[in-house]
């Protein structure tokens, strides 16, 4: 009997393994991955990179996490997928247990939304912007207000050998993203709603990076039902993502207090409520989804950014120079800079593409998952299929970068001088592809623009002597550099 019993099992098991390769053998070839947990032992999830394999699959292969993921690591396989078969890489993949994380409502907003509601809050969105003037006169306006206001508060700060950029830079973007979206910006002592809010979100994205038990539970999503581990897997951060989110809803609520349904809109919040009425895709939900996604992904993304720029920037004299001595040159000094500049400007316009592209802040880049089937370089892709195109890998290891890791503008300007190469240019591409690239991509170019020129027209950036710039990233969803002080000194 005991023999029997013996026998069966072990028919069992390998009957399950058989299954189990028939299975993975319809993916694309990666990594072989062990029965039932798949590549979950060769995959680092504490520094969000999955990209070791690149090189040995050509850029294109198969993780199992245990969930089928496929890895696109190539700059051309990226833009086959999201460009040239957009509509077949279009659906947005929300991790198994992650919906409670990520998700204010079911399917809701312009980020973590699919289908038909995906492509109405989406296409609603980016033409509300448009109407308020994005990457036109209007919008410029309001983005050159808040420039100002940031190099007021710059001038104020008393002792300028030692100076924390951070705050500065964080209430100039959240004051253009809060008068967007709200119709109201905050002064510069006055901001303590303001601080809670990004202290908030800061502490949820670094706890969401750290948390060992959290891939666990996006690997084996039956985790979250289990008592304790759950809660501390998954719920912990639902519950600060909801607590954090109370910002946006309250944002929204003293918005529409003022909506006039006979008045032009003044604001991203009255615009959408106007269209309401005749849009059965639009409610209040997804209008604070919306607000949400714009909001947290619009501020710390360019925040970042631009932090990342000074750091740069201080550590590369050289090049910080050359950026001024443009801006000096195509702007003068009695003035801001203004978009009607930048095409006179390419030093400083491979500057801010070097800068993107090895600040390098997204260091996970969103799931999305196949529509139809489909195909990709020649092979066959399901239908449902989770699919991570890393960009992060793309942009710190295309062999069009040489010596990737070196800060140098100079690589994106052409040999005329005059123009910049467009190969580097495309694979530059911190905002994605295709038709889920950031919706937000508009507003942040000219918040890039405007606001590191003016920084540089103003001041020379300067490490404090004897504390040498760290640009260590650091280990999060977001790659936001190591907080340091620095020296402004005026050049005006």
């Amino acid at each position: 009997m005991s023999a029997l019993l013996l026998l069966f099992i072990v028919g069992a098991i390998t009957y399950a393994v058989w299954k189990y390769y028939s299975f993975t053998s319809k993916f694309p070839s990666g990594p072989r991955p062990l029965p039932f947990i798949g590549n979950v032992h060769q995959v680092d999830f504490a520094s969000k990179r999955f990209s070791r394999f690149a090189d040995k699959f050509n850029g294109l292969y198969t993780l199992f996490t245990p969930i089928a993921t496929l890895e696109i690591t190539d700059y051309a396989l990226i833009k086959e997928a999201f460009i040239d078969h957009g509509d077949d890489y279009v659906d947005r993949m929300m991790l198994p247990g992650m919906e409670k994380v990520f998700n204010y409502c079911k399917n809701g907003g312009v980020i973590n939304s699919s289908g038909d509601n995906w492509r109405e809050q989406r296409r609603v969105s980016l033409s509300i912007l448009r109407d308020f003037g994005m990457g036109k006169n209007v919008m410029e306006e309001l983005v050159r207000n808040s420039v100002a206001e940031y190099l007021r508060c710059l001038a104020n700060i008393k002792d300028k050998e030692i100076v924390n950029m951070r705050w500065p830079i964080q209430l100039m973007i959240a004051n253009i993203i809060n008068e967007v979206l709200f119709g109201y910006r905050y002064k510069y002592d006055e901001c303590d709603d303001l601080i809670n809010y990004v202290e908030g979100f800061n502490k949820m994205i670094s706890e969401l990076a750290t948390n060992k038990l959290l891939p666990l539970a996006i690997a084996f999503p039956s985790v979250k039902y289990v008592p304790i581990l759950g809660y501390y897997a998954v719920e912990i951060h639902a519950e600060n993502v909801r607590k954090n989110n109370e910002y946006i809803v309250r944002n929204v609520a003293k918005a529409l207090e003022s909506f006039d349904t006979e008045g032009d809109p003044t604001n991203f919040v009255h615009a959408y409520k106007q269209r309401m009425s005749s849009n059965a895709y639009l409610d209040q939900d997804n209008l604070i989804a919306t607000c949400a996604d714009f909001f947290s992904a619009g501020q710390e993304t360019t925040t970042t950014t631009l932090r990342w720029a000074t750091l740069f920037l201080a550590k590369n004299q050289q090049a910080q120079d050359k950026l001024r001595e443009e801006v000096h040159r195509v702007v003068g000094k009695e003035r801001l800079p203004a978009l009607e500049d930048k095409n006179k400007m390419i030093y400083t316009q491979a500057t801010i593409h070097e800068i993107q592209r090895l600040a390098n802040i997204l260091r996970l880049n969103v799931f999305r998952k196949t529509h139809q089937p489909t195909t990709l370089a020649g092979q066959t892709i399901p239908e449902n299929m989770t699919i991570h195109a890393d960009i992060h890998y793309v942009m710190w290891n295309d062999p069009h970068f040489e010596n990737p890791k070196e800060f140098r503008p100079e690589r994106y300007i052409a040999e005329d001088g005059k123009s910049l190469r467009k190969e580097l240019v495309e694979r530059t591409i911190p905002f994605s592809l295709g038709k889920r690239a950031c919706a937000g991509e508009g507003l942040a170019r000219v918040e890039l623009f405007l606001g590191l020129t003016a920084t540089v027209q103003n001041y020379r950036i300067l490490p404090i002597p004897g504390q040498p710039i760290d640009l260590t990233q650091q280990e999060q969803t977001i790659g936001i550099p190591i907080e340091q002080m620095l020296r402004l000194e005026s050049v005006l």
